[in-house]
């Protein structure tokens, strides 16, 4: 076990260049913050290392002892710190191997057009995890690798393959595929009778909804909503839909 305990170390200022983008994707590492993420971590994920508060090594020793002591990596309160994005660090995170997908897609699909909120690309990215749905079309969205995603994810990110794209590619994946989309105005989605599988199902922006060229292609659905509420967040929109795709027993 090593104990580092200057925010100027190496390692550690390794982890704070980790928030940037360009840095996450030119070194396919990412950052898993939390007990239960990192709990949760699949057996499949390489881990680099660990990094605990010194306070709290035999509370989590049932969490990083799976990944041997060479791994671990102990700190104190400043360190933790100044590596954690939560404003109550749990006193755990872990430095992961994290490839981005860029190949093809088989089955049902979910397509994010301009989803931009961290926190719903990471809800959504969990809600495909709970149901089955293995990958997501990402157009002009919030990088899906981003602190506050992985955390918001609760270990769906490695469980569902992102792929990010642009319209034409994403059409081209897409071929012989049945799109749907969230929109408001759209057919009710509980009286739109069978749903043609395999199928990819849609969501927009938060402040602008869906991008023309998907308004143009899909069959346009809607939550029914009553009293003065005009529409639900992203996540929750896609959330009670793709619930009702999967386990509503509508096959076409």
């Amino acid at each position: 076990m090593q104990e580092i305990t200057s925010i100027k170390n190496p390692k550690i200022q390794y982890v704070k260049k980790l928030r940037d983008k360009a840095f996450r994707r030119s070194e396919r590492r990412l950052v898993a913050e939390g007990a239960n993420l990192v709990c949760d971590l699949p057996s499949e994920i390489e881990v680099d290392s660990i990094f605990v508060l010194k306070s709290k090594i035999d509370e989590y020793r049932g969490i990083w002892s799976k990944y041997g002591e060479d791994k671990l990596i102990a700190v104190d309160e400043k360190v933790i710190g100044a590596i954690s994005e939560t404003v109550n660090p749990s006193g755990i995170l872990a430095v992961v191997k994290y490839d981005r997908y860029e190949g093809s897609v088989e089955g049902n699909v979910v397509i994010l057009d301009g989803v931009s909120d961290p926190g719903n690309m990471g809800t959504i990215i969990r809600t495909c995890a709970a149901c089955g749905i293995k990958y997501i079309l990402a157009v002009n969205c919030v990088d899906h690798t981003s602190p506050k995603v992985v955390r918001s994810s609760m270990s769906g990110i490695f469980k569902v393959k992102v792929r990010e794209c642009n319209h034409d590619e994403l059409f081209e994946l897409l071929e012989g595929y049945g799109i749907y989309a969230l929109d408001m105005g759209g057919e009710n989605l509980f009286k739109t009778g069978n749903i043609n599988r395999p199928f990819a199902l849609a969501v927009g922006s938060e402040s602008k909804g869906l991008s023309d060229r998907l308004k143009n292609v899909a069959r346009i659905i809607a939550l029914p909503m009553s009293g003065d509420i005009e529409s639900l967040n992203a996540a929750v929109s896609l959330s009670v839909a793709l619930y009702e795709f999967v386990y509503g027993n509508r096959l076409a």
